[in-house]
Formats: C-alpha cells, structure tokens, sequence
C-alpha cells in the first residue's frame, strides 16, 4: 500500500471516531479537525505537533484575553480594536519558534471565537480539542507510515 493511501486509510478510521466520540465529551470537534489539518500544515512529524499544539492554544489565549478584557471593561464599542490588537500580537509571537506557525495561531483564535466559550471551562474544552486534534493528526501519520512499511 503507498503512503497516500494508508495514510487516508488511518485518518478516515481516526476522523470517524473523532467525530463519533468528541462530542460525548462536550468537545468542539471542528475544533480537533481544524488543528489535525494544522498539523499537517505544520510539517508533520514531532515538529509540526509541537508547533501546532503552541500555536493554536496561543490563539485560544488570546482570545480568552480579549474577550475578559471586552467583557470586564464594557468595551464592545471597541472589541474591534482589541480583536486587531490580538491578530497583531498572533503574528508578532511568531518570532519564538514554538509558536512561529502563524496559521495555527488564527486557526486557534477562530475556532475558539466560532465557539463563543461563555466561562473558562468553555475555553479549556477548546483548547483540549485543539490539542487532541493535533495529536490525532500525529497518530494518523504515524499509522499511515507503519501501514505503508507493512504493505511495502
């Protein structure tokens, strides 16, 4: 079996059981299919995991921040500045190459702003989404490789 074909195999398994499974723990599930893509986008590997899982639980940060600071301090008048202000620090964190995957960070934030978490737990649901996608998409490579090594 080539590698695209196992590594299709695994990840249609995985993705149906993440999506049978996600939300019987209250997950977001596009939630963990967005950063499984990211992971990809990422590299792949141990690398793109790890950049991925910062990235995009950067992106979950920074929004719970603006959010807080929207809510506590009545400035919805102004959310779009604050909402800029964290696109500009989504980049701007990219020079630490943990979190220099850019589209992860957005992903992170978009998801979690699509998610509209009311309390903290909402957005800690998020942020494990995100992180198991990420992990799924690790596990999904590494079963398609082993597949593929059988096969050859």
């Amino acid at each position: 079996m080539d590698m695209l074909m196992a590594l299709a195999l695994s990840i249609g398994i995985l993705i149906a059981a993440w999506v049978k499974l996600g939300p019987m723990a209250n997950l977001a599930v596009p939630a963990g299919i967005i950063a499984w893509g990211c992971f990809f986008a990422a590299g792949g590997k141990m690398q793109g995991l790890q950049k991925t899982v910062a990235a995009t639980i950067s992106g979950v940060f920074w929004v719970w921040l603006a959010m807080t600071l929207i809510g506590m301090m009545n400035m919805g008048d102004v959310a779009f500045i604050i909402i800029g202000i964290v696109a500009f620090i989504l980049v701007m964190q990219s020079k630490v190459a943990l979190l220099s995957f850019i589209p992860g960070a957005f992903c992170g934030a978009a998801v979690t702003a699509w998610a509209s978490p009311t309390d903290v737990r909402g957005y800690v649901m998020v942020a494990l989404a995100l992180l198991l996608g990420a992990v799924l998409g690790y596990v999904s490579e590494w079963a398609g490789g082993m597949m593929a090594k059988r096969r050859a």
